[in-house]
């Protein structure tokens, strides 16, 4: 048996052990056929896109799951370090360029622990945790949040759309995971802001220098925000669908 192969397998394994389902569970879970997650955990598939599907169910790292690189369900949150060349700081927010698959986890569903709602605009500008309950669907979310103060919302627009080749970009229809709980962030950090004037929500990277705040688009055929604003959540992550 290849190495790859035997990773696949013990980690498939191991990942659904420690989430406390049978092949027949994590069927049901994940869309997987029971077939497909017994050839996996016997190593008969090297490399299947079922693997990302699973992950999201044992709530795993799909590179852990794949490779066995990176941390296991069962370890703390690591923060491991960027490999681009790009100067991005060592953080916990992360990108995935692939898409969930919505819906995905009913309100209230038993077993799904790191999953948060995806709301609509309308919903955030008055979001408080306490109506998570009506969203229409739940999706995992990968990124360090606060449970119960983050919720999943999807970009409009494209003031927030990079010029080709930036590392960070949120074109429309990309989904932004929102931690509500970081109201005071950093300089460059992107957040969710309501503005005082006209009342209007916006998401935008929120710039602090020398004492004035204003919030940045990173399209630059779009006008900065220089009028007052609150932070209502800063991003800590996002989904954005493969090119």
């Amino acid at each position: 048996m290849a190495l790859s192969a035997w990773t696949n397998s013990a980690s498939s394994k191991a990942a659904r052990k420690y989430a406390k389902l049978t092949q027949k569970q994590a069927e049901i879970a994940s869309g997987v056929k029971q077939a497909s997650i017994s050839k996996i955990e016997r190593g008969d598939i090297t490399r299947s896109i079922s693997l990302l599907a699973l992950a999201r169910v044992y709530r795993a790292d799909p590179n852990w799951l794949d490779t066995g690189d990176g941390p296991a369900p069962w370890d703390p949150v690591q923060i491991r370090k960027a490999q681009h060349n790009a100067n991005e700081p060592a953080a916990i927010y992360r990108v995935v360029r692939v898409p969930p698959e919505l819906p995905s986890f009913a309100p209230g569903t038993p077993g799904t622990p790191g999953t948060v709602p995806l709301i609509s605009w309308s919903q955030a500008a008055n979001w408080d945790g306490a109506g998570q309950q009506t969203a229409d669907c739940w999706i995992p979310c990968i990124a360090h949040h606060t449970p119960e103060k983050t919720y999943a919302l999807r970009v409009e627009g494209d003031s927030m759309t990079a010029a080709s080749g930036e590392l960070k970009s949120y074109p429309e229809g990309s989904i932004i995971f929102v931690d509500t709980n970081l109201k005071t962030p950093d300089d460059g950090e992107r957040v969710i802001a309501l503005l005082t004037e006209g009342n209007r929500l916006t998401f935008k990277e929120f710039k602090e220098q020398d004492g004035p705040r204003w919030l940045l688009p990173l399209n630059t055929r779009h006008e900065p925000i220089r009028t007052a604003f609150v932070v209502l959540g800063t991003v800590v992550g996002k989904w954005e669908d493969e090119d």
